[in-house]
């Protein structure tokens, strides 16, 4: 792969990402909702505590609004990173580091797309190593 094919892989990277926080949008969206209709509901006023290994959480509502924060974040850094990638940004490459690792995590497609994004992203092309003089071979 050469230098050209490279920066052409990052942007199609890039653009996926933008993708992806864009389908994570509705998702957003619909988590708030999800949220707001269970602290309604008669079953949120039922959980009086929640116990998680050596912790006692009072009351475990409060978690429940850490899923659309989450979501948001993960929406906002999959944005931001394949804007950072599509425009060839200097900091694109390393901020997009963070989305291709959180890919991992969702099995088996994430996985396989997540390992390909980090292999391409830490990929140098041997024009850019012979002008930088870190030839090895």
């Amino acid at each position: 792969m050469d230098l050209k094919d490279h920066d052409n892989n990052l942007r199609i990277i890039g653009k996926i990402f933008i993708v992806i926080g864009l389908i994570l949008v509705p998702l957003s969206i619909s988590t708030f909702f999800f949220v707001d209709m269970i602290s309604h509901s008669d079953l949120w006023h039922e959980i009086r505590h929640f116990d998680v290994m050596f912790m006692e959480i009072h009351p475990p509502q409060n978690l429940l609004y850490m899923l659309p924060i989450l979501q948001t974040l993960a929406l906002v850094v999959f944005v931001i990173s394949g804007y950072g990638l599509a425009t060839q940004q200097s900091w694109g490459k390393k901020f997009a580091i963070v989305p291709a690792v959180l890919l991992l995590f969702k099995f088996p497609i994430g996985t396989a797309l997540g390992g390909y994004m980090i292999y391409a992203i830490h990929y140098v092309p041997k024009e850019e190593q012979v002008t930088n003089g870190n030839e090895t071979a």
